[in-house]
């Protein structure tokens, strides 16, 4: 672990990987001061997830990347960049003449992974899972740069497993969480599409192929 610095700190009900490109609606007025400074001192700063009301320990720094439209009451639309993880030491209280809040963080030093035999299996398990759905993410995958984090939001997990995907500390655990959730997705639908089947039997004539009865 690096130096512990001090950074800017917005928390949300979200989750965001390293490597994401993030849109929001800021209205809250500490927050349009922290677009400000972030416009005038580029600064960057954390979003750090709250789930059931309870702020988590691990988070994301992001960096502004341009703010899409000013409103006249000081609202705005911006658009992010996600860059490393972090991981909060201890809150910190309101600094002078600043409304939003910071946190003594840790940034967690990146890992050169070598690639690993699972990545080409758990996406073409995804393929597949996309495939039988007949739909597609809205981000294309290019397999030669694929990295877990790109399918952290696209195989069905709920914000809590979404953290605790976020929160493994190598990529091979992050492609073993996503091996089993595609696998269990994959048989999901499998049992819906026997469902749909059934619903749709209309008294016709059903035929058997020797050794199904057996």
């Amino acid at each position: 672990m690096a130096e512990p610095l001090i950074l800017p700190v917005f928390p949300l009900p979200i989750v965001v990987f390293p490597d994401e490109e993030v849109r929001l609606h800021i209205f809250e007025p500490r927050y349009k001061q922290l677009v400000i400074d972030c416009l005038e001192m580029k600064i960057t700063f954390g979003l750090m997830p709250v789930i059931e009301n309870r702020l988590m320990k691990i988070g994301t720094v992001v960096r502004l990347e341009s703010v899409e439209r000013f409103y006249d009451d000081g609202r705005s639309d911006i658009h992010l960049q996600s860059l490393d993880r972090f991981r909060m030491i201890r809150p910190i209280e309101n600094l002078p003449d600043k409304l939003y809040s910071f946190a003594e963080i840790e940034h967690w030093e990146k890992k050169i992974t070598s690639e690993h035999p699972l990545a080409a299996k758990v996406l073409s398990q995804f393929n597949e899972l996309c495939e039988i759905n007949k739909v597609r993410p809205f981000r294309k995958i290019d397999p030669l740069k694929f990295r877990s984090y790109d399918l952290g939001h696209f195989v069905g997990f709920n914000l809590q497993q979404e953290y605790a995907f976020f929160s493994l500390e190598t990529e091979v655990e992050r492609l073993e969480m996503l091996q089993l959730q595609i696998e269990f997705m994959l048989e999901q639908t499998k049992v819906r599409d026997h469902w749909l089947r059934q619903l749709h039997m209309n008294g016709e004539y059903r035929n058997f192929k020797p050794g199904e009865w057996k």
